[in-house]
């Protein structure tokens, strides 16, 4: 078992674990493989019981031990589970002044408990995995319910496989992650979306074999997304034609247009990864709206495109033409913005007989 040292913080209900990993901890009977997993502090954190935190730590860093063997996680800064998830994920030190506090995701249908947080420690740009101790608490018990422990297992592989894609692309391109370069409105939103996609795609593609039971779940999500998509869109547009505010329009179709190009990277990502065969996309897709079927068909053979090359980009722009995919549905949900002086956009709504109040 990896060697363990406790350190009670200031507060009685916070424990600090550090986790001294070297090559002679191998948990497991039927691999060989050493673990990336570096020296790092695990931070559990709001418990009531020191005792309860410690299972809790120990659980978390023997799957990280496990995982570290096939998900290469030797950039990861650390680790800290809470039960104020979202306080940690505010307080988090990124290493970098003025930096926006991170969020969890919670929109009413999706509920984030689990985030992989670029840090600068140095000259390093490293990954900080934050958990909500809710998702991992099974951790804690000797004899955790398989269900639940699956879940978590998933949970954890997945941050981790972050921690690989940060990794890799920091490599082929330094500077690139954590640049605060200024950039126009379309080239933001472009690199914005691109990153969204590729790394919710690559990530589940990693992790897929840790997540057997996952992809019901990412079925569930891009249909929970992608049939109200149109309709929402629509009355977006008709409210437009009251209020005026271009900004308003274009993030409120955007979010009803990009939400379910997300969800379609991680569920065919998953299923990349997992079958070890190239789905069928338009099989997958619940819905017959030609805009999302002809754009998330395009999106995901674009990003199986980078995946087969993703050591031999020739820049990191090479991933924006999966933006430019999101403009052209974003488009065709009635919705054109084109780059315009000064680093802004040109907002354009044409009026259809669909988006007439």
């Amino acid at each position: 078992m990896p060697q363990l040292w406790y350190k009670c913080a200031t507060s009685q209900t916070d424990c600090i674990l550090a986790v001294m990993a070297t090559d002679s901890h191998d948990l497991s009977t039927e691999s060989e493989l050493l673990t990336s997993l570096p020296d790092i502090a695990v931070s559990v954190q709001g418990f009531g019981s020191q005792d309860t935190a410690q299972a809790l730590g120990n659980g978390v860093i023997h799957l990280l031990h496990e995982v570290g063997r096939f998900i290469d996680i030797s950039s990861l800064d650390g680790v800290t589970i809470a039960v104020d998830y979202d306080a940690a994920l505010r307080d988090l030190d990124r290493g970098i002044e003025g930096l926006r506090p991170e969020e969890r995701t919670k929109d009413g249908i999706l509920t984030g408990v689990g985030k992989a947080i670029l840090v600068k420690r140095a000259d390093d740009v490293k990954t900080h995995l934050v958990f909500a101790a809710e998702a991992l608490s099974c951790l804690a018990l000797k004899e955790a319910d398989s269900g639940l422990f699956y879940l978590a297992l998933a949970l954890i592989a997945h941050e981790c496989a972050h921690v690989e894609e940060h990794a890799r692309r920091n490599r082929q391109f330094p500077g690139t992650l954590l640049n605060e370069e200024s950039l126009g409105f379309v080239p933001a939103c472009l690199r914005q979306f691109s990153e969204a996609f590729w790394c919710e795609y690559a990530v589940c593609r990693a992790s897929a074999n840790f997540a057997p039971n996952e992809g019901d779940g990412f079925r569930e999500a891009l249909k929970l997304r992608l049939e109200p998509a149109r309709r929402e869109a629509r009355e977006a547009i008709k409210a437009y034609r009251t209020h005026g505010d271009a900004l308003r329009v274009f993030n409120e179709v955007g979010l009803a247009v990009i939400e379910p190009l997300r969800m379609a990277s991680y569920l065919f990502g998953h299923l990349d990864g997992f079958s070890g065969d190239l789905t069928d996309v338009t099989i997958e897709l619940p819905t017959n709206d030609q805009a999302f079927v002809a754009g998330i068909t395009e999106l995901v053979s674009q990003l199986r495109d980078l995946w087969d090359r993703r050591d031999h980009w020739e820049s990191h722009d090479d991933m924006l033409v999966l933006g430019e995919t999101a403009f052209d549905v974003l488009r065709l949900c009635g919705v054109d913005v084109q780059p315009s002086a000064n680093g802004q956009a040109h907002i354009a709504v044409p009026i259809t007989l669909d988006t007439i109040p």
